[in-house]
């Protein structure tokens, strides 16, 4: 068994709106917030089990006009190892390794439903997964 294994990953919400017409291809301006929400970090007989969400809220906007929102969170479960990591290591790996992982899966479903609802395909950026976490700590 590796130290750190991905499971599986579900959407657990999904939402979006969708005011596009006509842009007149005029520019359109996403802003993107992203988070993470560790749910669980379990130290069981056979190692540790842990989940983590990774939140996406987008909006586009042309000038001060709303086209569309989206919300997707997806989940995603982690096991590891007991004679590899400690407690600590694991959740800290959950964390940063769990965030990218669930973060180009995101990628993924993101592009694709926006591809398929009328909206550009949209494209989730890098990520510093470092940075989110520091700055997570720093603002609890």
């Amino acid at each position: 068994m590796a130290d750190f294994q991905f499971l599986n990953n579900i959407v657990i919400e999904f939402s979006m709106q969708n005011n596009l017409v006509n842009t007149k291809k005029k520019p359109i301006r996403i802003e993107f917030d992203m988070d993470y929400e560790v749910i669980n970090c379990n130290e069981e007989e056979q190692g540790f089990y842990g989940a983590i969400d990774f939140i996406l809220d987008l909006t586009g906007n042309i000038e001060e006009s709303e086209l569309f929102k989206i919300h997707l969170k997806m989940r995603g479960n982690f096991i590891g190892s007991k004679k590899k990591l400690s407690a600590s290591k694991f959740r800290e790996m959950l964390e940063i390794n769990g965030t990218a992982t669930l973060s180009q899966i995101s990628r993924a479903y993101l592009t694709s439903v926006t591809s398929l609802s009328g909206i550009p395909p949209i494209n989730l950026p890098m990520i510093n997964v470092y940075a989110m976490k520091k700055y997570k700590e720093n603002n609890k």
